[in-house]
């Protein structure tokens, strides 16, 4: 056998046994979530949110390691470590959403970042991988400093770094001598999780990281690692939302508000598709966001609405994502706006299901996107958050004018006689896998966005009142 046979084959035995880890981890979670009842041991959590948020990680997992097998492959990349190292990077996310103590958090976090790092760098001959690789170690490194320093003013005014504690000591510690000490801390902490979860202004990595990544990479970053970052998040906002108070919802709104306008003006600037979407992402997030101001007010409520908004997010973005693979096999991957030109004429069933995802992740109907966001937004008025809804409001707009771009191009417009519409390297077993997860994708954004009650009756259980 041939050193590139065998090279070929350990990468397939890599990638079915990571499959085949996830798959199992997925049925595990699913089987226990009816029965788990909600548990703290030492500094992990154990309820229904963090088996939802589990189960999270992994569809989103699953299908970044089956969109990458036709990746690497038209990149002639045949290197092993890459689903090992998927698999490093979702232990650490499995492990964030369990967290219950600061400590913890800071363990899990970078236990996922550092896989991340390496990954995201994987394709060493393109220079923009290689610094993208390198922005998100930097920044990463940046916020680990952040939330090490507001750890340790936690633990010196409060004496613990259990969520739990925190929550209850957090009014007693604001009447004494530690308050400033404290806060802080809370301050540095918060930073840390912000620049973890591209929330502006800690967004400035994101861009060129995901963009530089290896598309199935960019996936997981904008998916799995993000509802494992906003989970971990919304611990901490639970423990300090009712005593924080004015202070808390304050701040939060801020963020969130910028994080929305910021992320969809972007959009809008950008040629390349892969940005566009990086940007869309940072968006999202911002629309995640906006569930943490009212915690104090309806706690369940706006967690239910972060969760079901994170599910329909999650399922919009890997549409997206598994369909720029399929539009970009050859090295070099077409990702101009003007590759998409008369892709409606060429491969009409690519170009809808492309469009369909789209429209989700810019909220508009009838589209699981929508629901996300009518969802969240209804839950923001009742909880009195007006003045945000009419900020995501004007964010959803600008969404919409950004993602008319590419639908326009690819219905309205002829491709340029200079661009080749021919694709190379597309092999038939790489094609139907990325069929099937664009399938699946396609199927749960159109099914799930007129009849949610699957997905609502899924999140109303996994955070009960």
């Amino acid at each position: 056998m041939s050193e590139a046979a065998k090279k070929g084959a350990f990468l397939s035995a890599e990638r079915f046994i990571v499959i085949a880890a996830i798959a199992a981890a997925m049925a595990l979670a699913w089987f226990i979530w009816p029965r788990v009842a909600a548990t703290e041991v030492q500094a992990l959590l154990t309820d229904r949110l963090a088996i939802a948020g589990m189960m999270i990680i992994c569809a989103a997992a699953m299908c970044s390691v089956l969109i990458s097998q036709p990746y690497l492959a038209a990149h002639g990349e045949k290197r092993s470590g890459f689903y090992g190292l998927i698999l490093l990077s979702v232990m650490g996310m499995c492990a964030l959403v369990f967290a219950g103590d600061l400590i913890a958090i800071l363990i899990a976090m970078e236990s996922m970042s550092i896989a991340l790092y390496a990954l995201a760098g994987f394709l060493r001959e393109r220079p923009q991988s290689i610094e993208g690789s390198l922005k998100f170690f930097m920044m990463s490194a940046f916020a680990a400093a952040f939330y090490c320093m507001g750890l340790a003013f936690i633990f010196g005014s409060l004496g613990s770094t259990s969520l739990a504690t925190i929550a209850q000591r957090f009014e007693y510690v604001l009447s004494g001598e530690g308050r400033g000490v404290f806060l802080f801390g809370i301050a540095m902490v918060f930073a840390g999780l912000a620049l973890k979860v591209a929330a502006v202004p800690f967004h400035a990595w994101a861009p060129d990281a995901l963009d530089g990544s290896p598309t199935p990479i960019t996936l997981l970053i904008a998916t799995a690692a993000k509802a494992a970052a906003f989970i971990a998040f919304l611990r901490l906002a639970s423990a300090v939302a009712v005593p924080g108070g004015a202070l808390w919802h304050g701040m939060a709104s801020v963020i969130a508000a910028a994080t929305i306008l910021w992320g969809a003006l972007a959009a809008m600037r950008q040629e390349s598709i892969k940005r566009m979407l990086c940007w869309l992402s940072i968006a999202d997030g911002g629309f995640l966001l906006a569930a943490l101001p009212s915690l104090a007010h309806a706690h369940a409520v706006m967690t239910r609405a972060l969760i079901f908004s994170l599910v329909s997010y999650s399922v919009s973005m890997i549409g997206a994502f598994a369909a720029l693979v399929a539009l970009g096999f050859r090295p070099g991957e077409p990702l101009d706006q003007r590759h998409l030109c008369g892709l409606a004429r060429t491969k009409p069933w690519s170009a809808a299901a492309f469009s369909l995802f789209l429209f989700s992740l810019a909220g508009l109907p009838p589209t699981i996107g929508f629901m996300g966001r009518f969802y969240l937004m209804i839950s923001m008025a009742r909880a009195g958050d007006v003045a945000l809804v009419a900020v995501a409001a004007a964010g959803m707009a600008v969404m919409l004018l950004c993602v008319l771009r590419p639908v326009s191009a690819m219905y309205f417009r002829d491709q340029p006689a200079s661009l080749s519409s021919s694709r190379e390297g597309d092999g038939s077993r790489g094609a139907s896998i990325l069929v099937g997860v664009m399938l699946a994708a396609a199927l749960a954004v159109a099914i799930f966005g007129i009849f949610p009650q699957d997905i609502l009756a899924f999140v109303y259980a996994s955070i009960p009142l």
